[in-house]
């Protein structure tokens, strides 16, 4: 990876993190197939890459995030801190296990196969926003059961697979449990921080940093975070009105017919 790689793939992070269409597929994607990163080394690049939009989330949401460290002490009478924690605890139990065995995995893959498989997760990803199309309804963020931060969280820990986007199926895991559409995008956000933080502790505990130069890296991040950041709002407003669902489908669709030939 050069200058140029970084600066590139900081920005397609930036725009695809805010959108339904998995980021890291997205990502992986773009760095196996026009950039020459072997499998491995794209799928530690996508995941390094989030720490810019996550500081992103974190500026842009800035007062919620400094409501919720402040409650963490209360955390028994504060729901949001409350969904933010048990959301974090399902994501753990069922997103190491699926980073390992994919961490392993994608190892012993060769990039086009790696290639089909994210492109039929991002049907699956298209799929399930078809199908949440919708279905929002008027649960507030102060009726929100445990069972609904369980799905959240067990949603957030089944992104960790590119291709599936992180936004996508955990707003329409919350849509399912009837939350405020509002509510449910809020929420989303709020919750990938934890995600987002121990997904790039593992994979630094793993050893993934050292195939990337440092320059390099810190670039991609700062490329990630100034376009995260400058496009949060015009991004989410734009979701509401495109059909991503089928963008996921024809795209994965696309990919698979690619590999294929």
């Amino acid at each position: 990876m050069d200058l140029i790689s970084a600066i590139i793939l900081g920005i397609l992070q930036g725009i695809t993190e805010w959108l339904p269409i998995s980021s890291s597929g997205q990502g992986m994607g773009a760095m196996i197939t026009f950039f020459g990163l072997g499998v491995g080394d794209a799928f530690s690049l996508v995941i390094y890459l989030h720490l810019g939009t996550l500081l992103a989330v974190i500026l842009r949401f800035w007062g919620d995030v400094k409501r919720i460290l402040y409650s963490l002490p209360e955390f028994r009478e504060d729901k949001l801190v409350q969904f933010i924690l048990v959301s974090t605890l399902f994501t753990t139990i069922i997103g190491i296990p699926i980073y390992m065995l994919m961490k392993d995995m994608f190892l012993s893959l060769y990039g086009g196969l790696v290639m089909a498989i994210i492109g039929i997760f991002l049907m699956s990803t298209g799929l399930i926003l078809y199908v949440s199309k919708g279905r929002a309804g008027r649960k507030e963020l102060k009726n929100i059961t445990i069972t609904d931060m369980a799905i959240a969280g067990i949603s957030q820990g089944i992104a960790i697979l590119p291709g599936i986007s992180r936004s996508g199926i955990t707003i329409s895991a919350l849509l399912f449990t009837r939350v405020r559409q509002e509510d449910a995008l809020r929420l989303s956000f709020l919750m990938s921080i934890p995600a987002v933080i121990g997904a790039n502790v593992l994979e630094f505990m793993g050893g993934g940093m050292r195939a990337f130069n440092p320059l390099f890296l810190l670039v991609g991040i700062l490329f990630s975070f100034i376009v995260g950041y400058l496009s949060i709002d015009l991004l989410m407003r734009i979701a509401h009105r495109i059909r991503f669902d089928l963008f996921c489908i024809i795209f994965g669709a696309i990919t698979v017919a690619l590999v294929s030939i």
